[in-house]
């Protein structure tokens, strides 16, 4: 988007003609969406898997991502549009509602959702027990009270029995904070007791749907103050990547999307940025050490400590919002003074401690030395563990990894590192911080990444945190998206966190990840087909042929592409004003 664009231009002649266009890719892209919803009965939990039509699946995602980004040019040429925007709107409804009467495809983790919620609205901390224990315990055993009510929750239910047997990771307590585990206690209250299995889903998925629809609405409110075109807001409402992860397979992900990006909506609201200017503390009518208007004080502060509070709800529904703490601090503190910042950021601190303080200090059972009762057990083995669809970790990774006792079909094509430094470097961190060898390559891989995050993070906050809403909105995208492509797991789902602030990023590469990061469903596909067998002549077999060379083809394109471009939409040159670029 071209500086000229952050002004509201007149619709071209052709604005009717655009919006008819528009209507039939909303058609098209509805019918397309209901052949995937057909399709995805044939993804049932207890289908055969290599039945199961992966490749037609992401041929018909590609079609709709083609339909996307054809609905984002024409709404960019046709700006300011009532009927457009109603359009736009309510199609975008009309795809969840399509997809909200469709069975997962390739996803599970709905399961574990339908199961806390049951085990919190029964009384117990769904913290407390993983699903195999509940599984294998009996009623009339001599387990603590807790757990003898959830078995009989199982025995009781067979809609629950079975919600419980398809739980993923069942060995493995929740790894989901409190903010989410009281939607799933909520969806649970609504659900009747005598509900199905796909019910209780479809109920859920529901849920999660409302909020994704929500969040349409405040990035609409995003774009309004920032005075950008209101339409750009297709690019959340029409984006196949929510379709796929939020409408279909119900994850968990609209939660903290929606209190995160409210968040930001408030912060915004909360420093006053005068639409499309440069902002400076003299036009926020607070300056520090000044006599301020008491009236703009307290309605500045009023926004900032409520801003405050969702954003710690945000944390408590996922972690990921945290990251964004340094860009809000700064950006209140040069523009407020540092004293304005203490009872907000008191207010955060005291909430998100509040929430995720139950999955540290929970009440323990009598077999209080059993590691599965430990409510943080989830959480830190995601942490130390998960590793899926990365590319920039993955190449530091695999340069760590000793490859010695390794064959070929384990070793990447791209390491590099000598066998020697890899060795030395693994035996001096695990006999540092006595890390099991096996585990200690992913802990400096992970310590790594999160050092260039945290430079990343820190610079992306310190130029941005002085400038308008538009340089704001921007570097919140920027470090989100840094954020998730220095991360061990890049599930396609984790993408949706950087959705609303998609229309403040610059170059036109960005767009691109939604539709790439599906190509991870490819992985399914090649483990069910070549789960013993080499892939077109390589040495790798189906997973290890998609994490050695796929990902390859997934992302490295993309990086080339973008800093072909735009090398401003890596976010780091300075002196450049922040607008979207979208056009042709």
């Amino acid at each position: 988007m071209a500086e000229k664009s952050t002004h509201t231009k007149e619709n071209p002649p052709n604005a009717n003609a655009n919006v008819s266009v528009l209507a039939i890719l909303a058609g098209l892209s509805i019918s397309v969406y209901g052949i995937i919803a057909i399709l995805s009965w044939q993804f049932d939990f207890d289908s055969v898997s290599t039945d199961r039509p992966i490749i037609a699946v992401l041929c018909l995602f590609a079609v709709t991502f083609a339909l996307y980004l054809g609905a984002i040019r024409i709404v960019w040429r046709t700006r300011k549009s009532g009927p457009m925007m109603k359009l736009v709107i309510g199609s975008a409804i009309v795809f969840r509602v399509v997809m909200l009467f469709s069975l997962p495809i390739q996803e599970i983790d709905i399961y574990r959702y339908l199961w806390d919620g049951a085990v919190s609205t029964a009384g117990v901390s769904p913290f407390r027990y993983s699903p195999a224990q509940v599984s294998s315990a009996e009623l009339a055993s001599n387990a603590d009270e807790d757990l003898l009510r959830l078995v009989k929750l199982r025995d009781d239910d067979p809609a629950l029995a079975e919600i419980l047997h398809r739980v993923h990771f069942p060995e493995l307590p929740t790894i989901y904070p409190p903010t989410s585990q009281a939607v799933f206690a909520a969806a649970n209250l609504m659900t009747p007791s005598s509900s199905s299995v796909l019910t209780r889903l479809f109920i859920m998925k529901a849920w999660f749907i409302g909020l994704d629809i929500a969040t349409l609405f405040v990035v609409i409110g995003l774009l309004r103050r920032c005075k950008k075109p209101v339409g750009l807001c297709v690019i959340y409402a029409w984006c196949p990547l929510l379709m796929k992860e939020i409408a279909n397979s119900g994850h968990l992900d609209a939660i903290a999307v929606f209190l995160t990006t409210l968040g930001l909506y408030l912060v915004i609201r909360s420093l006053g940025f005068q639409p499309g200017n440069p902002t400076q503390p003299s036009s926020l009518g607070f300056q520090p050490g000044k006599n301020n208007n008491s009236t703009t004080q307290a309605g500045s502060l009023g926004y900032a400590m409520l801003a405050s509070v969702v954003l710690g709800l945000a944390v408590g529904a996922k972690l990921y919002p945290v990251i964004l703490v340094p860009l809000v601090f700064f950006t209140v503190a040069k523009n407020f003074g540092w004293r304005f910042t203490v009872a907000p950021a008191t207010a955060f601190v005291v909430t998100t401690a509040m929430l995720l303080s139950a999955m540290i200090l929970n009440e323990r059972s009598a077999s209080d030395r059993e590691q599965m009762h430990d409510p943080s057990l989830g959480v830190v083995t995601f942490l130390r563990r998960w590793e899926m669809n990365d590319f920039l970790f993955l190449i530091i990774i695999e340069n760590i990894k000793p490859t010695a006792h390794l064959g070929p079909h384990e070793t990447a094509w791209f390491t590099v590192m000598p066998e020697s430094v890899r060795e030395t470097m693994v035996t001096v961190v695990s006999s540092q911080f006595d890390i099991a060898a096996g585990e200690a390559p992913f802990m400096i891989a992970r310590a790594m990444t999160a050092a260039i995050f945290f430079v990343v993070a820190i610079t992306l906050a310190w130029r941005a945190s002085a400038k308008d809403s538009s340089s704001f909105c921007e570097a919140a995208f920027l470090t989100i998206a840094w954020f998730w492509l220095l991360c061990p797991t890049l599930n396609p789902w984790y993408w949706t966190w950087a959705l609303p602030l998609l229309p403040f990023a610059r170059g036109r590469a960005w767009l691109a990840v939604s539709g790439l990061v599906l190509i991870y469903y490819l992985r399914f596909w090649l483990d069910y087909h070549f789960p013993t067998t080499a892939v077109l002549g390589t040495p790798y077999t189906g997973a290890a042929f998609y994490d050695f060379v796929v990902t390859w083809i997934e992302f490295a394109p993309w990086f080339a592409m973008l800093m072909w471009r735009s090398p401003r939409s890596l976010g780091f040159q300075p002196g450049t004003k922040i607008a979207p670029r979208l056009e042709a």
